[in-house]
């Protein structure tokens, strides 16, 4: 083999440290997003192990970090625990979602620093799913596009009509006004 010049061998140290540096930044981003936490926007692979209330439940990220976080289901109201039809709520989610693994798209971060977001099992939404079975109500402030709002309202109508789950009660309380009258 024939020794190269020193222009070559120049040209290939470039080209080596080039190529080193792009695949040093590529790691680097790469490590950053899997030891990142919960982002807000972004979907994510976890295991439920808690489930606080019919809104709330705490979960494990997959990541090398394994990322634990309270996470509060977007766009829903569930009654609160020491409400009339909290533990029931609570149980409903717990046998949809407890010990098992969810997909969770982040919509935001409350301002107890929980993240928010819409959870799925499979390919069902259950944020929906708590609504449709009258476990929930729909939480009408927090939605911003009035195509969701409408069908979230639709399916809470129906389960009213139905009187399915929290509707069976003459007079439910919505959670938002029981914990103003707790205070």
């Amino acid at each position: 083999m024939l020794p190269l010049s020193p222009t070559w061998q120049i040209v290939l140290g470039l080209f080596f440290l080039c190529f080193s540096y792009y695949l040093l930044h590529k790691l680097i981003v790469y490590l950053k997003n899997i030891f990142r936490p919960f982002k807000k926007g972004q979907k994510y692979w976890c295991r439920v192990n808690a489930v606080s209330d019919g809104d709330t439940l705490t979960c494990y990220r997959f990541n090398i970090r394994r990322s634990e976080t309270k996470l509060r289901f977007a766009y829903i109201d569930a009654p609160e625990s020491s409400q009339s039809y909290g533990k029931e709520s609570q149980r409903l989610v717990q046998s949809m979602v407890k010990n098992k693994m969810v997909r969770v798209k982040i919509t935001d971060i409350d301002r107890y620093g929980r993240c928010v977001g819409v959870v799925y099992r499979y390919r069902k939404n259950i944020n929906e799913e708590m609504v449709k079975r009258g476990a929930a109500w729909v939480y009408e402030e927090y939605i911003q596009d009035k195509k969701h709002l409408n069908y979230l309202l639709n399916l809470q109508n129906k389960a009213k009509k139905q009187k399915k789950g929290l509707w069976k009660s003459s007079r439910p309380v919505r959670p938002s006004i029981y914990r103003k009258q707790s205070k």
